[in-house]
């Protein structure tokens, strides 16, 4: 899975009020507060139409991962955060 589809699916969980982990997978849970736009989607949403707004939305996530989501690589049996540097054993 992408990072994209594991943010779009992160997502489409919590608006259909299903359990969810900290962060989106491939994602650092230690990063992911600080990586959250807090309120930068509905300034972008403010003053459209809502017009296809999924499109929107989409686009707008596509922004948000390109500019500043690296996520986790995976280096022997553990991950480590790219942002962060922090490492998690592969059982986490």
């Amino acid at each position: 899975m992408s990072i994209l589809e594991s943010i779009k699916s992160y997502f489409g969980k919590k608006m259909n009020n299903e359990k969810t982990g900290e962060a989106p997978e491939g994602v650092c849970p230690n990063c992911w507060g600080k990586q959250e736009w807090e309120g930068e989607f509905y300034e972008f949403m403010k003053g459209s139409k809502n017009d296809k707004r999924d499109e929107t939305y989409n686009n707008f996530i596509n922004k948000i991962v390109e500019s500043n989501i690296e996520g986790i690589r995976i280096q022997q049996d553990s991950y480590t955060c790219k942002t962060c540097n922090i490492k998690y054993d592969s059982d986490h």
